[in-house]
């Protein structure tokens, strides 16, 4: 541990003003590279207990990474529907422009064939007045443009007429597909739920003494200090973002991340003399997740103990973590703006129950959040 502390703190001992954003991403991928080293070190199977961990760990992994395509698939569904309806509304207007039109060529051969193919030449026998004739003349090309551009009109309605029952047609075809999709994604989405919840009660009955949870109470506590305190001297000397209102300077002005009722309060005892570093906000599953300020992702991923995890650099040593999602929307090295979501409320980390858990730390000492967010 030591050596990859070593290693990241000269990685990055740099002068920030003098790196490219080249060689942010650069560093942002060695970070990452490393977080993966060290969450691995983390997570290590060491006993029966931890190789439940492991495998609840798993199962919600493969839960979220369900959850996101089959998010991502009802998107894409609901953007085809509404392309669906919109060729299917232009379908409808055309038919009715080829009814119009096909009316209007009737009308214009029936006049042809009464005319006969002399038309200009009977004009003419039958007028005597110089003017008359030059004026009729112009009349009947003007008829006969007009005649050839409504044919034309039509030719082309009937021509995008075809087109877009195509495109029904190919629509159609993608959104059973897509539908399809989704009804496999949900099946497989059901049985790993299923196996979540065998692995889940094994876990609960290998911990129903109170030591055993006090163990891995203390044990998360003690990995999440871990990864705070690393990749805090991680991004310690990456370039910050060049105007941003101080995280300080917003006390008691900004959002909660979720509205929910808050089922504890920060520094309340939780048991066997563990207190809360944070708050527990009750929401229903996949509700969005938000920023609560403008920060950097510096992690994003699952970690033993708070399931689906995100952390929020703020810049000046300030980082919010929002834990037990159901699944993640951003990425290492993203920046996120207020209100910006980042997850989807959910119960991983061996939760019974969907909220999410929220702490605000300061050079890795955690806060009251209630001082932070406005009620």
């Amino acid at each position: 541990m030591k050596t990859l502390t070593l290693f990241l703190i000269t990685l990055l001992s740099l002068p920030a003003w003098s790196q490219a954003q080249g060689d942010q991403q650069a560093r942002l991928a060695e970070i990452k590279r490393h977080i993966e080293s060290l969450q691995q070190e983390l997570n290590q199977v060491r006993d029966q207990r931890d190789q439940l961990l492991k495998d609840l760990e798993e199962n919600e992994k493969s839960i979220s990474g369900l959850h996101h395509r089959i998010d991502q698939i009802k998107r894409e569904l609901r953007t085809r529907s509404d392309k669906l309806r919109e060729l299917q509304r232009e379908q409808l207007q055309l038919q009715e422009t080829r009814r119009s039109m096909q009316r209007r060529v009737e009308q214009e051969i029936a006049a042809a064939y009464r005319l006969g193919r002399q038309e200009q030449i009977k004009l003419l026998l039958n007028q005597q007045d110089p003017q008359n004739i030059a004026r009729q003349l112009r009349y009947h090309d003007y008829f006969l443009q007009e005649r050839t551009r409504i044919i034309d009109t039509y030719l082309q309605t009937l021509a995008a007429l075809k087109t877009v029952a195509s495109d029904i047609e190919r629509a159609q075809a993608t959104l059973g597909a897509k539908r399809t999709q989704l009804q496999e994604r949900q099946r497989r989405l059901h049985s790993a739920q299923q196996n979540r919840k065998r692995t889940l009660d094994k876990l609960v009955a290998r911990l129903a003494d109170g030591n055993g949870e006090l163990k891995q109470l203390q044990g998360d506590r003690a990995r999440l200090q871990k990864l705070i305190d690393e990749v805090g001297r991680a991004i310690a000397s990456l370039v910050g973002p060049g105007e941003q209102k101080p995280f300080a300077r917003q006390r008691g002005r900004m959002r909660w991340p979720v509205a929910g009722r808050r089922t504890n309060a920060f520094g309340g005892r939780r048991t066997n003399g563990i207190t809360w570093k944070g708050v527990t906000i009750r929401a229903a599953e996949g509700e969005p997740v938000r920023a609560i300020h403008r920060g950097r992702v510096v992690f994003s991923d699952y970690l033993r103990g708070q399931g689906m995890l995100v952390i929020l650099d703020h810049g000046n040593g300030y980082m919010s973590l929002y834990a037990h999602n159901r699944s993640l929307t951003r990425s290492l090295g993203e920046w996120v703006e207020s209100g910006d979501t980042i997850a989807r409320v959910g119960n991983s980390g061996g939760n019974s129950h969907s909220a999410l858990y929220f702490e605000i730390r300061h050079l890795g000492k955690t806060l009251d959040p209630a001082s932070w967010c406005r009620s």
